[in-house]
């Protein structure tokens, strides 16, 4: 009896390590199918998310930077050893805020014989009269100077809303200060915006203006037909220059280029 008794339960584990293997076998493909489906996701994020951190382009030609205090103040000798053509710094911001580095790297940067602008940082909920005027009285615009430009985003002082009255209060104003800075120097400021701040306040109410477009991922689009700066990274490593900085092409030739410049 105990011989039998033995017998059976070994053939009870056999058929038990048996039917465990089949079921085994049921989630291999499919555990396998998902680790793949796991890494190639991980591979196209990547991708998507990063950014070129250099100027290679047999497109694009004229390359430009844009700074503020974020940035340290700049050896502008080394950016301009890196075929840098222009630069936008920011100068202002709101109604009251100048940034800390505007006139080290303004003076500087004019000095190596980099092509310069200025740039006013917009926010949403003020007047857009004051900012124009706070804009003019603190940046410098010489002759040869890149056209001033606004600079339209969303940012912790300017939060996202679809919101129908909050969208047409900032177009408003921001008309009223592009309005502004046309009547100082006969020329549209070059707006910066991105692409889900171009939907909401730039499309169809600013065509004259040209467009300084950030995309990280894409060309500007070219139904975008007034777009002539894509700013493509904000991770950009230049020779020389400590941290990271913004790279910009500019869309056409180094003889169209002057388009830019203020007589």
């Amino acid at each position: 009896m105990a011989k039998k008794v033995v017998k059976k339960r070994n053939r009870k584990r056999i058929s038990r390590k048996k039917k465990s293997g089949k079921e085994l076998k049921k989630y291999i493909l499919p555990v396998t199918l998902a680790v793949c489906l796991c890494i190639a996701a991980f591979f196209v994020i990547k991708t998507y998310l990063s950014e070129p951190e250099s100027f290679d382009s047999s497109k694009y030609f004229v390359k430009g930077i844009d700074v503020s205090h974020h940035n340290p103040i700049l050896n502008w000798d080394n950016v301009l050893e890196q075929n840098i053509t222009f630069a936008y710094m920011k100068a202002t911001e709101g109604t009251t805020h100048l940034d800390r580095n505007y006139e080290f790297n303004y003076d500087l940067a004019r000095k190596s014989n980099i092509k310069v602008g200025s740039y006013h940082f917009y926010t949403f909920a003020l007047s857009g009269k004051e900012q124009a005027q706070h804009f003019l009285k603190t940046a410098q615009f010489n002759s040869g100077d890149l056209i001033p430009a606004i600079d339209v985003e969303h940012s912790p002082a300017n939060p996202y809303s679809k919101d129908k009255e909050f969208v047409e209060m900032v177009i408003n104003e921001l008309k009223i200060m592009e309005n502004i800075l046309y009547e100082r120097f006969g020329i549209h400021p070059v707006i910066y915006t991105n692409k889900d701040c171009y939907k909401l306040y730039i499309n169809g109410n600013f065509p004259e203006n040209i467009i300084w477009m950030c995309d990280l991922h894409n060309e500007p689009s070219e139904k975008i037909n007034n777009w002539r700066i894509w700013q493509f990274s904000h991770k950009g490593e230049l020779p020389g220059i400590d941290g990271h900085v913004d790279l910009n092409y500019y869309r056409y030739t180094f003889t169209e280029f002057k388009e830019l410049l203020l007589p």
